[in-house]
């Protein structure tokens, strides 16, 4: 029995087999209306992502503005404590002694020299007023009450007893300074003032500049009369009724008596608004010849029809 026949089918199904078409799957394709989302993600993530940022960086400020006001307040109150910390420094009460003699010495014989005198301790910028015409000044003793600091200006006050033409008197004076390493130097006039305490106020920076003049005739004449009304008030009153004139009420309610603001040194700058006067006044001790010439700075602020001091400053 042959079998050939059945070889050659089994030959054409392996070959109709081998010839089939292979298939190819189709390639993963995207529309543009999934692009468009694609990107619309991508671009809300990116939006979400810089916010967040955005607001770290604001909270990063916030945080840097408070510990900056954290700072400043620490500061001031730092200076507040100075301002009523007594201290003793053998070098300053030495060297502010031979000023007071100095300085509340006759001045009668030969005022020339006092003059060159007090020049090894007066800042260059500063000079004596024409006014100073004590005569017969003898200083009997001084005495330190203590060194303080308010807005990084030194102050020293003394408790001073004076003769004048034979008849001792009393009084207070501060003594603005500055001083490097053993170097030291007055930069202010000695002014009379209240015993200084935790919440005294203590002149905050020198007199050195005035600013530009103010020309305005208007402005200046009203300035000068309320300078002289202040300056007298606050020779005369206590410190709880200078408190409607003055940011920082100080007054010396009478502790020595008030003579005059001088007119030829009243220098007005700053604006119509908020001028800038700077003036010599005079005082005398009670009861007594002696007078006392001292720098006044009052930074104003217009008020209605007159003036508020929103910054007083002695030296």
């Amino acid at each position: 029995m042959v079998n050939i026949p059945k070889l050659k089918i089994n030959f054409e199904y392996e070959k109709k087999k081998k010839e089939k078409p292979i298939k190819i799957s189709k390639a993963h394709t995207l529309n543009l209306s999934q692009v468009r989302s694609i990107v619309l993600l991508i671009l809300i993530g990116l939006f979400i992502y810089f916010s967040y940022v955005l607001i770290l960086a604001n909270a990063t400020a916030h945080k840097n503005k408070t510990l900056q006001q954290t700072v400043a307040t620490l500061n001031q109150r730092i200076n507040q404590e100075n301002a009523g910390t007594t201290s003793y420094n053998p070098l300053v009460d030495q060297y502010m002694t031979q000023f007071l003699k100095v300085y509340y010495s006759p001045s009668s014989g030969d005022s020339d020299a006092r003059t060159r005198q007090l020049t090894q301790y007066l800042a260059s910028n500063l000079t004596l007023p024409s006014t100073d015409k004590n005569t017969d000044l003898k200083l009997g003793s001084s005495t330190l009450n203590g060194i303080f600091t308010v807005d990084t200006v030194k102050t020293a006050q003394y408790n001073l007893t004076v003769e004048v033409n034979k008849k001792q008197s009393q009084l207070t004076v501060n003594i603005p300074y500055q001083q490097d390493n053993e170097k030291l130097t007055v930069t202010g006039l000695p002014y009379v003032a209240n015993p200084i305490n935790s919440i005294s106020h203590v002149g905050q920076s020198r007199l050195a500049n005035t600013g530009k003049t103010l020309n305005s005739e208007k402005t200046t004449t009203k300035v000068t009369k309320f300078t002289k009304q202040f300056a007298q008030k606050y020779v005369s009153s206590p410190t709880k009724d200078m408190a409607f004139l003055m940011t920082d009420p100080v007054g010396l309610d009478g502790a020595v008596d008030f003579v005059s603001v001088d007119d030829s040194t009243i220098k007005v700058a700053g604006t119509s608004k908020r001028p800038i006067v700077t003036a010599t006044m005079t005082v005398k001790v009670h009861d007594s010849d002696m007078t006392q010439v001292q720098n006044i700075r009052l930074y104003l602020k217009q008020q209605a029809s007159t003036y508020f001091v929103t910054k007083f400053i002695q030296a």
